[in-house]
């Protein structure tokens, strides 16, 4: 009995040991909280970026939040203070005669925030995020795949508006 009980515990601290961490449940790393679901999360050099769904996410109600920067030192929460997921985040799914995916955006400030997923002919999944502020543009490329077991499906349960322009430039 006593056997069983430790082998339960240890299984118990196990499982929970990846969420506890901040990271996802599947391995990527992640800047997600106990209770959230790593939505998109992945590396970009050393930093991480994460968009967070809280498991009740719908489109009355729950979260979403984007968290950047490393484990325990965030460089920037989004939104912040916390707001209705249809307020602070659009999506939009993309494509042309060579790729086709999704993407979430946001904007802070004079900065947009694209996350995307593409499957692109010829060269496979890319990951990764776009940031364009002041006419710039930076491409954050995820070192790995980005996306969770439920791909986009909290995102979609959210019914988030569409994101204007609906398109994606990335550098070739």
């Amino acid at each position: 009995m006593i056997r069983r009980s430790r082998i339960a515990v240890l299984a118990l601290f196990v499982f929970c040991l990846p969420v506890a961490s901040g990271g996802a449940a599947d391995g990527r790393p992640s800047l997600c909280r106990g209770g959230e679901v790593a939505v998109f999360s992945c590396a970009t050099g050393g930093k991480i970026v994460s968009l967070c769904a809280s498991a009740d996410l719908a489109a009355d109600r729950g979260s979403l939040t984007y968290r950047f920067g490393r484990k325990g030192a965030l460089e920037l929460v989004h939104p912040d203070p916390p707001r209705p997921p249809g307020a602070a985040f659009s999506t939009a799914v993309v494509g042309d005669a060579g790729s086709a995916g999704d993407i979430v955006r946001f904007s802070r400030g004079d900065a947009t925030y694209t996350f995307y997923s593409l499957t692109v002919k010829g060269q496979g999944d890319r990951d990764g995020l776009v940031v364009t502020q002041g006419g710039r543009r930076t491409h954050l490329r995820c070192r790995d795949f980005a996306l969770g077991d439920q791909a986009w499906a909290p995102v979609y349960r959210a019914k988030l508006p569409r994101a204007e322009p609906a398109e994606l430039d990335l550098p070739r």
